[in-house]
């Protein structure tokens, strides 16, 4: 019996440092993700905010992650508990994420966001060539927006493929476009926040069986 005990609470040990070894990978390629995402957005917004939130969620996981680790390997009840208190609060910060999830409004950051980069194309020429690029889109509607103002149409609304440039330029405005990619990431992102969910709460699961094994182990010392 004690054997098996021991092999139990070992197992538990090992499954805890796993997870975590998972938690910590997922939290480095937030961090990374949000690092990203904060630059699309203008400094002070609501979105912007949003974001620095989610950064600070995606940090919290990479600390828990060394906590979790730590109560494991040393079998301390004190710090699997500072460790599960961890993932509670990450819960409620994803289940605050799903709470105001709304498609509409980011949408509306995001046309705001291609309207305030056009108005900046109209006094300094260049600045929608970036988006262009990389959204292979072309102008704010599309590519008569350059044609209504006489002004020539960028390269980057032209695709290349082979040092050969395209004869027609890209059909898409960058509006649609946008707010294509951006709608798919913001539904992934919903997604994500749904699974970490699920994925913290196993991690909470088992830190508790964990304890209650070490609190089995101190009582059976203690007689």
């Amino acid at each position: 019996m004690p054997l098996t005990m021991a092999f139990s609470r070992a197992c538990l040990q090992w499954t805890v440092i796993v997870f975590n070894t998972l938690s910590l990978i997922i939290g480095i390629l937030s961090v990374v993700a949000c690092v990203y995402e904060l630059e699309k957005f203008a400094e002070g917004s609501a979105e912007h905010m949003e974001k620095i939130v989610q950064l600070a969620a995606a940090c919290l996981l990479v600390l828990s992650s060394f906590v979790g680790c730590l109560g494991a390997v040393n079998g301390s009840v004190r710090i699997l508990c500072c460790f599960i208190t961890m993932l509670i609060a990450l819960i409620v910060s994803h289940i605050w994420k799903l709470w105001h999830y709304n498609e509409q409004k980011r949408m509306a950051a995001t046309e705001g966001l291609i309207t305030a980069a056009w108005l900046t194309e109209l006094v300094t020429p260049g600045a929608m060539n970036e988006l262009q690029e990389s959204y292979e889109c072309c102008g704010e509607q599309s590519s008569l927006d350059y044609k209504k103002l006489n002004v020539k149409i960028p390269l980057t609304c032209y695709r290349y493929q082979n040092g050969l440039r395209s004869v027609y330029p890209y059909d898409e405005g960058c509006l649609v476009a946008l707010k294509r990619a951006y709608l798919t990431v913001y539904r992934y992102e919903r997604l994500a926040h749904a699974l970490l969910v699920g994925f913290e709460s196993i991690g909470i699961l088992v830190a508790l069986l964990l304890i209650c094994k070490l609190l089995t182990k101190s009582r059976r010392y203690n007689y």
